[in-house]
This record gives C-alpha cells, sequence and structure tokens, in this order.
C-alpha cells in the first residue's frame, strides 16, 4: 500500500505538518478578537477532544449586526469503559455548571461531552479534567475516541479484566505526542521523555 500524498485523505498534509499535532492551537487559544479558532486548528482540536461549535439559533441575528457566529467548543473526555468515580461525577457535574452552559451529557460512547464551553474557557476546562485524573486526548476525530467495554467491573473478575483491557487498549491507541499536555497543562518536554514519533 502507497502512503504517497496522493492517496492520503484530505486533511492528511494538515495533520503530518502539524509539529505532531500542535498546530498553532496554543496561539490561537491566546486571540481575544475572535471566539474561534483557524481552520487547521479547528481539524487538529479533536485529537485533543474538542469541536468548535456555534449557535444556530443566533447566527442570523448575529450576521445582521455583522458579528461572528457565537462560537463554543464541545469537550468529550476519553473514559475507557465508561466508568468515574462517584467524586468524578461530582467534579464533572461542578465543571458543567461553572464552564459548559450547565451542560453535561451522558453519550453513547460511555462517556461525557460538555457543550457551550467559550475558548476563553478551554484551557481551565480542559486543566481540570485532567485533574480529576481524566482527560480529553484523542476524544475526537478521526481517531477510536473511545474503547467501549462492560461498565461494571465489580461484578466479576472477568468484567474486571475486560475493564482492563480497555484502559490499556484506549492509552495503547493515544497519539504519540506531547503536544496536550504542553498545550492544555502548560508542560514543557524535558531531557529523557520520550520524543513525539510517528507510528
Amino acid at each position: 500500500m502507497s502512503t504517497s500524498e496522493e492517496t492520503l485523505a484530505p486533511n492528511e498534509p494538515m495533520k503530518l505538518g502539524s509539529n505532531f499535532l500542535r498546530g498553532t492551537i496554543a496561539e490561537g487559544l491566546q486571540d481575544p478578537v475572535t471566539g474561534n479558532i483557524s481552520a487547521d486548528d479547528a481539524q487538529l482540536i479533536k485529537f485533543h477532544g474538542c469541536y468548535v461549535q456555534d449557535d444556530r439559533d443566533l447566527r442570523q441575528e448575529r450576521l445582521k449586526q455583522k458579528l461572528e457566529p457565537l462560537y463554543s467548543f464541545l469537550i468529550r473526555v476519553r473514559m475507557a469503559g465508561g466508568v468515574c468515580t462517584p467524586t468524578q461525577w461530582l467534579e464533572l457535574d461542578r465543571l458543567a455548571q461553572s464552564h459548559a452552559n450547565n451542560s453535561l451529557r451522558l453519550t453513547t460512547r460511555q462517556t461525557f461531552q460538555f457543550h457551550g464551553v467559550l475558548k476563553r474557557n478551554l484551557r481551565d476546562t480542559i486543566y481540570q479534567i485532567n485533574q480529576m485524573l481524566l482527560d480529553t486526548i484523542a476524544a475526537c476525530g478521526d481517531v477510536n475516541r473511545n474503547v467501549m467495554v462492560n461498565v461494571l467491573p465489580e461484578l466479576s473478575g472477568l468484567h474486571a479484566q475486560a475493564y482492563r483491557w480497555g484502559q490499556v487498549i484506549s492509552d495503547h491507541l493515544l497519539p504519540k505526542t506531547s503536544a496536550y499536555h504542553e498545550i492544555w497543562l502548560g508542560k514543557t518536554q524535558v531531557a529523557g521523555q520520550a520524543p513525539d514519533s510517528e507510528p
């Protein structure tokens, strides 16, 4: 099978030139003039667990007022098997109230989604999700998104084993880049860390 650019999907060259899924996301988050990010970054941010959205009900009115659409972001949590602790549930609910338009949704992918997160709250929302020992890495886009398994690992040893394998598979399928940790958690790569790689 050839991997020439002629056989790649239209967004593959953009991903290849994105510095391991970094693009200009960090710079776009700093731009106070718009609630949006660049078109390329809107594709790349999917690998960080987000989609750009806008309020369809306000599109025409904002257009008449010569305003850009009211942009916001969907954030999807990566949660293999859909298992979270009671404390995580309460923290996710609190975060939805403070950062996501009071919207926390359960999905058919055994996870949670926040809707209506404004760009100015995006970094803090993802940071707080990580503080709960959850993350959003590769929860959207042309990736596996989430690994679904039985949601009750405490039912039996086999259920627990299936759940553990779901976590292992989810971790194995993550992009091999530190871009997520740099952009959302403020981490910098130091000597000795595994370098970004393209499998």
